[in-house]
């Protein structure tokens, strides 16, 4: 597979889950168990592509949840 062709594949699987999150993805819609955090595995089940890395760089206190503010920050 050409480097153009990889290149592209990733910037649009990145997209998608940059347009999922900006389109209608509220804290309170991934927030599956309304605990006020959002887990790998709820926001996992919105945008399957997200990867466990993007979801750990949003955790900026590394307790493995996402609060509102971190969420805000998901950068897939």
């Amino acid at each position: 597979m050409s480097k153009r062709l990889t290149a592209a594949l990733l910037i649009g699987a990145f997209t998608a889950s940059s347009a999922a999150l900006a389109q209608g993805m509220s804290f309170e819609a991934v927030d599956l168990d309304q605990d006020g955090y959002v887990s790998f595995e709820e926001i996992a089940a919105a945008v399957p592509t997200l990867s466990e890395d993007a979801f750990n760089a949003a955790d900026s206190n590394q307790d493995s949840l996402l609060d509102p503010e971190e969420f805000s920050s998901v950068q897939p």
